[in-house]
């Protein structure tokens, strides 16, 4: 039978994988729609502010996308701060919105999972 350093480890191991399943959705999400996303949200001011970093590379193109995220899952703060259009929002792709919100949501569920189980190994002695 598994004891709980090992049940420990393997949630470690499950919690890195799927980081990395986030972020190869996010290096599609970058590379493949954010043209799409950048058409769908034309009139908002917060988008405009992020278009010219794309230009800057991998990690500024999946900043960019982890910010559109934040925006649609924080939806009506930014809407009311200026920074999102509610016409954008409202029209905006159901299927690529759930796409952009589910990732966000999953990266800081596993970023959260991740530092839970640093403190967990810290206190258990089982990291030094």
């Amino acid at each position: 039978m598994l004891d709980a350093e090992d049940v420990y480890f393997v949630f470690v191991i499950v919690n890195l994988a799927l980081g990395c399943g986030v972020l190869v959705v996010q290096l599609y999400l970058a590379y493949f729609e954010l043209e799409n996303i950048f058409a769908a949200l034309r009139n908002s001011y917060g988008i405009a502010l992020r278009k010219p970093l794309v230009s800057r590379g991998v990690l500024s193109r999946m900043f960019v996308v982890g910010n559109i995220a934040m925006m649609l899952v924080f939806h009506k703060k930014f809407i009311r701060g200026g920074d999102l259009n509610q016409q954008d929002y409202d029209s905006f792709s159901p299927a690529l919105k759930f796409k952009l919100m589910s990732i966000y949501t999953i990266s800081v569920f596993l970023g959260v999972m991740l530092f839970v189980l640093f403190l967990l190994g810290k206190y258990m002695g089982w990291i030094d």
